[in-house]
């Protein structure tokens, strides 16, 4: 099949089948069907032609005519069905494409989230294949299946045409035909991919357009209109989205010179084969059918050409695949651990949890972020740490949670060590509220219950949750109450304040630990509420939640000073620990940093973090 081979086609087509079978077959059959309609048109047409001058005349050898309604009647007949399959393909088509888009999405994203552990997402190796398994400049699988059709299509009509010119006529001008216009679907279909290729290489150009458009079309809307930057920003993007596509443009310019060159040898070839057609019907050799049968066959096969199908079923086939191997791309660079022994989870931590000797750093990176680190969190304690921005209590957090292996040491769950627990059973245990917790555009009640999934339907816990976070007066004034979606782009939709979805987001760890969550983290769990609601809102979160062991960070010493014990992180490790009153006598970091933040609220200026 030219550039592309028949195990290329059948590779994509089981796929098709697979995940869409009603809509793969029926495209792919309508498309054959069409092809072989517009030939059937092509033989049907010249035999009209050929018969009308001897029913005109109505000489002895003339075709009767009766057997010429006949033939008429299925001309007619032929090009009614012919007209009406495109309309049939379309439609087949789109629910080919449905489970198609639907299947790959899966196909992409549930290698990506099975893993419990994060550090995958930072492997430039599983990038890079997701990358491919996306496709790049919109030649990606779905585009790849939707033109496989097509090219069948058209491979049918290339050889089915051929047939016709060589039996018609002359088996040297079909197969002249048929090799020019091979060669120029080849050539065509590498100067596609060549112009993707160039387009898709000036990433940092495209990344920084995308940015720009994003920042005036969603994400800042308000700030651009405030500082008068509309225009700067307009200017901007037309730069970096010129700076882009400048290289294309090259591209193309070279490319065109060479395409007028295969193009004029296509179209010699063309008029070679008209006349040849023509001098053998002038010199009587051929007679009026094959003339009118011949002529369109030849004009089909140069039509037949299909150097776009042929880039984007090349393209197809490379991104299915790398779906394919990223599965296991993913589970031989980062196997997920084997876990050998059992234990009750769901009653851990039942005495403490122990960080012991445990350094840490991030993939890629040499720079330790933890640093022999000994820590203990003891079951029913609330635990607040403290330390300047880059400590590590964030990445603590992750350790915690088991998205992160420590790189040495280990920690211990009543002492069994979290790398021989199931991870996803430990996961379900901690309920978690990061600084950069998410907010799901959907309603109140999936923002609160994806805390615990499984407890979807829990209408009495969902009503407590609400009391206890404050968000109960948010939701009656809300439209639409706990259906209401928390995005104003939706119809309906609203938006929160910050402290507002904060309280969501306390609200979901609630949800998590009234379902049985053991560990509690709150890593600045309410900075977008004012100091004295936020230390209120954490003092009654503390009483709420005195069943488990707590974890708080924030920066403001009025919120962690309550905290059963305190602990200082400093250049990976822990320097102090103790309750406030035993860290302020011994008047070491944790003292100086709650004296400075004290004086700054006293003068008025920002707080020192913490």
């Amino acid at each position: 099949m030219g550039a592309v081979t028949v195990g290329w086609v059948l590779t994509l087509l089981r796929y098709g089948v697979r995940v869409a079978p009603g809509g793969t077959l029926l495209t792919m059959g309508l498309a054959v069907l069409g092809s072989v309609l517009g030939m059937a048109v092509t033989l049907l047409t010249g035999q009209v032609v050929g018969a009308v001058p001897g029913v005109i005349d109505g000489g002895p050898d003339a075709m009767p005519i009766g057997e010429f309604s006949w033939l008429l009647g299925g001309l007619l007949a032929v090009f009614v069905i012919d007209s009406l399959t495109p309309a049939l393909h379309q439609v087949a088509s789109l629910v080919m494409d449905a489970g198609v888009v639907r299947a790959i999405g899966t196909g992409i994203t549930q290698p990506l989230l099975e893993p419990r552990r994060i550090e995958h997402l930072e492997d430039s190796e599983v990038l890079d294949v997701q990358e491919r398994a996306k496709g790049q400049g919109g030649f990606h699988l779905a585009q790849g299946l939707g033109q496989l059709p097509w090219l069948i299509a058209s491979r049918v009509t290339l050889v089915g045409s051929a047939v016709i010119v060589g039996a018609m006529f002359a088996w040297w001008v079909a197969a002249m035909l048929v090799a020019v216009t091979i060669l120029l679907e080849w050539y065509g279909g590498r100067l596609i991919e060549r112009e993707v290729d160039v387009w898709w290489g000036n990433t940092e150009e495209q990344r920084r357009a995308h940015y720009l458009f994003n920042l005036g079309m969603r994400d800042a809307p308000k700030e651009l209109r405030v500082f008068g930057l509309h225009k700067w920003l307009v200017e901007r993007y037309v730069g970096d989205w010129t700076a882009g596509y400048r290289p294309v443009w090259a591209r193309r310019k070279r490319n065109a010179k060479w395409s007028l060159l295969i193009g004029g040898v296509h179209l010699i070839a063309n008029g070679v084969a008209i006349l040849a057609v023509g001098r053998a019907a002038y010199n009587g050799t051929l007679p009026l059918t094959q003339v009118a049968t011949t002529l369109p066959a030849i004009l089909a096969i140069g039509q037949a050409n299909n150097g776009y199908g042929v880039a984007q079923v090349r393209r197809g086939l490379s991104a299915y695949r790398a779906m394919r191997d990223l599965p296991a791309t993913i589970a031989e660079r980062h196997p997920e651990p084997v876990v050998s022994t059992k234990h009750r989870i769901e009653t851990m931590p039942a005495r403490e949890i122990r960080f012991e000797k445990v350094s840490f750093h991030y993939p890629g990176s040499d720079l330790a972020v933890l640093r022999d680190l000994d820590l203990t969190i003891r079951a029913h304690e609330a635990l607040a740490l403290v330390g300047v921005n880059g400590a590590g209590k964030s990445t603590l957090v992750k350790l915690l949670g088991g998205a992160y292996r420590p790189t040495s040491g280990r920690i211990l769950v009543d002492g069994v060590d979290l790398a021989d627990l199931d991870l996803a059973a430990w996961q379900r245990r901690v309920a978690a509220i990061v600084q950069d917790f998410l907010r799901f555009p959907l309603s109140v009640t999936d923002n609160v219950v994806f805390g615990a999934v499984e407890r979807a339907g829990d209408e009495l816990t969902l009503a407590r949750v609400a009391r206890e976070s404050g968000i109960d007066d948010v939701v009656r004034r809300l439209p639409k109450g706990w259906d209401t979606v928390l995005d104003k782009t939706f119809d309906g939709g609203v938006d929160l304040s910050g402290g507002e979805w904060q309280r969501v987001a306390l609200a979901r760890a609630l949800f998590a630990v009234h379902a049985g969550a053991g560990v509690l983290v709150l890593d600045e769990p309410a900075a977008a509420l004012d100091v004295r609601a936020e230390a209120e809102l954490v003092e009654r979160y503390l009483e709420l939640t005195s069943g488990v062991a707590s974890l708080i960070i924030s920066h403001r010493f009025s919120v962690v000073r309550n905290a059963d014990r305190i602990c200082v992180l400093s250049d990976g490790r822990i320097v102090e620990d103790g309750t406030h009153e035993e860290l302020l006598a011994h008047d070491g970091e944790y003292a100086g940093m709650f004296r400075l933040q004290a004086e700054r609220y006293v003068t008025g200026t920002e707080p020192v973090d913490a």
